[in-house]
């Protein structure tokens, strides 16, 4: 594959992400960023804390920030000290949070489902162990920097 054509599925499928969530967004008064969030807490309920969402997310500090102290003004989660380090804060989904996050969640699920349409569980599973061997790649490099 040319490199212009990953880079072109890359930002095509970006796009379509984004997109699907237009209408979810418009309804719950959500940012994008908002959405990347609470799909990242219910998805990765042990990585829970800005730092997390941060590093795994690639989302700025202060964009992060300012969106997790709207979403917890907005009642849909709480942070809490963490037990064994009190610099720590916890975040946690309230009910109404969770209920929006389930619901983000169908959405994410169908773009994926839609992204891998016409592909065989054989196929799925090469692409499966292809990524996993770029990620080995990137992270070998990154680390070489």
């Amino acid at each position: 594959m040319e490199r212009g054509l990953y880079l072109a599925c890359v930002i095509h499928f970006k796009k379509f992400y984004d997109l699907s969530f237009k209408e979810q967004a418009k309804r719950y008064e959500l940012q994008m960023i908002d959405i990347h969030i609470l799909l990242f807490l219910k998805n990765n309920p042990s990585l829970n804390t800005a730092r997390d969402i941060v590093a795994c997310r690639g989302l700025s500090k202060s964009n992060v920030s300012n969106a997790l102290e709207k979403l917890r003004r907005r009642g849909l989660m709480r942070l809490e000290e963490d037990s064994e380090n009190r610099r720590i804060q916890r975040i946690f989904l309230m009910p109404e949070g969770e209920a929006m996050a389930l619901s983000l969640r169908e959405t994410q699920t169908g773009c994926f489902e839609r992204m891998l349409e016409g592909f065989s569980r054989e196929e799925r599973d090469e692409m499966d162990r292809s990524f996993r061997r770029i990620e080995a790649n990137v992270t070998a490099a990154l680390r070489e920097l």
